[in-house]
C-alpha cells in the first residue's frame, strides 16, 4: 500500500494566521509517499526522503540518523504513536520518501505526519475521513512542535486551494484559477519554530505590529476574491504586498527581493511561502520563458500543479 500526502505552499497569509487571521494555501503536486507493508516488527526507513532513517520502533535501534533525520523521525514516531491508539496496533514496515528537503518551507512534517497517519490506517483497512485525517496530523505537528497551525495539515490531508481560518477552524475550497506555480528554493536561516518567536517578541516590543498583522488579514481577504474572480494579475501584485508585510516583520531578506526584481518580467508576483528567511519562494508565472529564467539562477527549483485530492492511496 502507497500512499501520497502532498506539500503545502502558503500563497497568503503567514504569521499572521498564528493571530487568527486567515489564510490561503494550496496543495501541490509534490510531498511525501509512505509505503506500508504488514510484517512481525515495526520498523521505519526513509532512505528517499533526502534524509537517511532506519529506526526498529520495538527495539529502538537506529541508524545513521543526523541533526535532519532526528528531526524527521520525531514525526514519523509520534504519527505511528498517535495513530496506533486512535486506529489499533499494526505492525508494518513505513518506507518514506520525499520530493523536497525537511524544513524549506512546503510543509514537509505535515505531508509527513499526514501521510504515515494515512498509510497506517490503509494498511490496517480502517477508513479515516479527510477531515479526521487533519486533525490527527494536527496533533502530531501540535506534539513535536509544542504549537503548530492546523492550517498545513488541513491542506496536505483535503487537497486543493482553500482559504483557512483558524479560529473557530473552518475552511472554504474552490477551483485555483492558475494552472502552474514556479518554486525557487533559497538556503534556510532558521528554524520556523524560532522564526515565530523572534516575531511574537517584535509584537510584545511594538504595538503598532498589530498593525502589520492586521494588514495581511486584509489582504488575504481581498486575495481571495481575485482567486474565486480569477483575476492573476491581482493575485500577483496582493502577493507582493503580502512579501512586503512579511519584511517589516523580519522574515524576508535582500535575496527574496533581489529573486522577485529579477524575474519580474516572467510572473505576476511571488513571496515567501512559509517562516521566511530563505526557503521556498513562491512564484505565479504568466509567460512560458520562466523556466529558462530559472534554469539560470542555479538555485533548486520546482514546477508544480495544485494537487486536488488531498492525501490518498495510490
Amino acid at each position: 500500500m502507497i500512499v501520497f500526502s502532498p506539500g503545502v505552499i502558503k500563497l497568503f497569509g503567514e504569521h499572521a494566521v498564528v493571530y487568527g487571521k486567515p489564510a490561503i494555501a494550496a496543495a501541490i503536486d509534490r510531498g511525501v509517499r509512505v509505503k506500508c507493508s504488514r510484517s512481525d516488527r515495526a520498523v521505519v526507513r526513509a532512505g528517499r526522503a533526502q534524509v537517511y532513517v532506519e529506526y526498529d520502533v520495538e527495539r529502538r535501534e537506529a541508524k545513521a540518523i543526523g541533526e535532519e533525520g532526528e528531526k524527521f523521525l520525531s514525526y514519523v514516531l509520534t504519527a505511528l504513536r498517535i495513530a496506533e491508539a486512535e486506529l489499533g496496533p499494526l505492525k508494518a514496515v513505513f518506507e518514506l520518501e520525499g520530493d523536497f528537503p525537511p524544513s524549506v518551507g512546503a510543509a514537509t512534517s505535515a505531508a509527513t505526519s499526514v501521510g504515515v497517519i494515512r498509510a497506517y490506517a490503509a494498511c490496517l483497512g480502517v477508513g479515516l475521513e479527510k477531515e479526521e485525517l487533519a486533525k490527527l496530523g494536527h496533533r502530531v505537528e501540535l506534539e513535536v512542535q509544542g504549537a503548530a497551525s492546523p492550517m498545513d495539515t488541513a491542506v496536505s490531508a483535503i487537497g486543493g486551494l482553500l482559504k483557512i481560518t483558524p479560529s473557530p477552524f473552518s475552511y472554504e475550497k474552490i477551483n485555483p484559477p492558475m494552472k502552474e506555480l514556479a518554486l525557487v528554493l533559497l538556503p534556510r536561516r532558521g528554524l520556523t519554530k524560532d522564526i515565530v518567536a523572534d516575531v511574537r517578541a517584535l509584537r510584545s516590543r511594538h504595538r503598532s505590529v498589530d498593525a502589520v498583522i492586521d494588514a495581511i488579514g486584509e489582504v488575504v481577504e481581498e486575495a481571495w476574491q481575485c482567486l474565486k474572480g480569477g483575476d492573476l494579475k491581482c493575485v500577483g501584485e496582493l502577493m507582493e504586498v503580502n512579501n512586503w508585510l512579511l519584511g517589516a516583520l523580519g522574515v524576508v531578506g535582500d535575496d527574496v527581493v533581489a529573486l522577485l526584481r529579477y524575474l519580474k518580467p516572467f510572473i505576476y508576483g511571488g513571496k515567501i511561502s512559509g517562516a521566511g528567511r530563505g526557503g521556498v519562494v513562491v512564484l505565479l508565472p504568466k509567460r512560458g520563458e520562466i523556466a529558462e529564467a530559472l534554469a539560470e539562477l542555479g538555485l533548486p527549483t520546482y514546477i508544480v500543479r495544485i494537487d486536488e485530492l488531498g492525501a490518498r492511496a495510490l
